[in-house]
C-alpha cells in the first residue's frame, strides 16, 4: 500500500477481536516506533500481559467515572466500555520526564506505529487514558515496563479489528487547517 493511502486507510479501532497479534507483527509495529524521527530518548514498553491490562483497563475507568469531567464521566459510563477497547497488545510510551522533547519524541513513535499497524492489516488506537490510571496507582508505571524517571505520554493499542465497532466514528475526515504563505 502507498504511503498516501496507509494514511488515509488509518483509523482509531476501538473494539477488537480476542485474538493474540503474532510476535513478528509486534515486532514490526515496535521497530517502526523505533525509527521515528526524534531529539532523544524514549521507551516503548509493549505489555500483553493479560492481568496488566486488566489492571490498567480497570484503573483508568474508575479514574474516569471519578475524574469529574464531564465527557471522560459520559464516555465511562457506555454500556461495554473499555478505555483499552480490548487491544491485546498496549504499547506504552515514555520518555525522561526532564526532558523538552519527551513528547514530541514519543508522539512521533506513535504515529510511526499507527501507520504500521494498518500496512499489517491490524486495528490500532492512540489513547491517553493510561495516565488516569498510572496516576491513580503508582505501581502501575513499574508493572507495565515503564523506567524509573520516566513520563507517559501515550499509549498505541494494536490488534485485529472486531467487525462492529461501537465507540468509533465509521466516517474520516482530514482534519486541521491549512494556509500557505508563498
Amino acid at each position: 500500500m502507498s504511503l498516501a493511502l496507509n494514511i488515509a486507510a488509518r483509523k482509531s479501532v476501538r473494539a477488537y477481536l480476542d485474538k493474540g497479534v503474532n510476535d513478528n507483527d509486534v515486532q514490526a509495529v515496535v521497530e517502526a516506533g523505533r525509527w521515528a524521527p526524534n531529539h532523544g530518548e524514549f521507551h516503548l514498553a509493549v505489555v500483553r500481559n493479560p492481568e496488566v491490562r486488566r489492571r490498567l483497563n480497570d484503573t483508568a475507568h474508575k479514574a474516569m467515572k471519578e475524574s469529574g469531567v464531564e465527557f471522560l464521566q459520559m464516555r465511562a459510563a457506555l454500556p461495554g466500555y473499555q478505555p483499552l477497547y480490548g487491544a491485546p497488545v498496549v504499547i506504552l510510551v515514555s520518555g525522561p520526564a526532564d526532558s523538552p522533547s519527551t513528547v514530541i519524541n514519543c508522539s512521533l513513535a506513535a504515529c510511526n506505529m499507527l501507520l504500521q499497524a494498518t500496512e499489517l492489516g491490524l486495528g490500532s488506537c492512540f489513547v491517553v487514558t493510561p495516565a488516569l490510571a498510572l496516576r491513580a496507582d503508582d505501581t502501575l508505571a513499574g508493572e507495565a515496563g515503564i523506567p524509573e524517571g520516566h513520563e507517559f505520554v501515550c499509549a498505541v493499542l494494536v490488534g485485529h479489528s472486531a467487525p462492529t465497532d461501537p465507540f468509533s466514528n465509521p466516517e474520516r475526515e482530514p482534519k486541521g487547517s491549512v494556509g500557505y504563505v508563498d
